[in-house]
């Protein structure tokens, strides 16, 4: 039974919400796109409820004094690396958003100005490029930040403080260092994966590719003698 062209158009919808493609990417790359969406949002979930429920308690201080230990943790970790990849989720939903909004604009059956140029081919494969370049940008830049907040891609478990609320010789130590590292990681991989998939795709559209593949295609039309 053939699928209806509302059907068709909220499958399509929903797709681009969840990897946050356009109908123009290869199908293989947007279901990795949606099982790296998911997979984010699982490990949100499950640190949200165990590693960060609580996380200035498991980090210990050797220091009696009481403004010491808020201080060494806030020189510890300025920014939280689960409340960057929650940024990171909101901002890719966002773009989502705006790739479903446009992608289900041009199947619309009103006409208007902005349906009948999002209609165009043309102007399609414009907004898919312009789509998978702000992805990557997106994702390249989070890691980015997340790499300079951590100074490397590994969670210090031990920290000398230099504030002036301790003493000089504080140490602190950061139970789940090595639980946070493997979650970090997680998110930085499935970024950078994504960030893959979306230039194979980027490569794939270029206009020097496609001219290849069309000249590769053989002619179907017929020579008469």
């Amino acid at each position: 039974m053939a699928m209806s062209s509302e059907a068709f158009q909220e499958v399509e919808t929903a797709t681009c919400m969840l990897s946050g493609t356009s109908s123009l990417t290869s199908r293989l790359s947007r279901v990795c796109l949606v099982v790296l969406f998911c997979v984010r949002c699982g490990l949100l979930l499950v640190g949200c409820r165990t590693i960060w429920q609580d996380e200035e308690k498991n980090f210990i201080c050797n220091s009696t004094r009481i403004l010491c230990k808020p201080s060494c943790f806030d020189e510890f970790s300025p920014i939280s690396s689960f409340n960057l990849f929650s940024l990171q989720t909101v901002a890719l939903v966002t773009h989502a958003m705006c790739v479903a909004f446009l992608t289900r604009s041009g199947y619309q059956a009103k006409e208007g100005w902005l349906h009948a140029q999002l209609r165009r081919k043309t102007v399609q494969m414009k907004l898919h490029i312009l789509g998978l370049i702000s992805r990557i940008l997106i994702e390249g830049l989070f890691i980015l930040t997340f790499y300079k907040v951590t100074e490397g891609f590994i969670h210090r478990r031990t920290i000398h403080c230099h504030t002036a609320m301790c003493e000089p010789f504080v140490f602190c130590t950061d139970i789940n260092s090595t639980i946070k590292n493997v979650f970090s990681l997680c998110m930085c991989a499935a970024s950078a994966a994504s960030v893959m998939i979306c230039a194979w795709e980027l490569l794939n559209c270029l206009p020097s590719n496609q001219h290849k593949n069309d000249s590769s295609k053989p002619s179907s039309k017929k020579t008469h003698f």
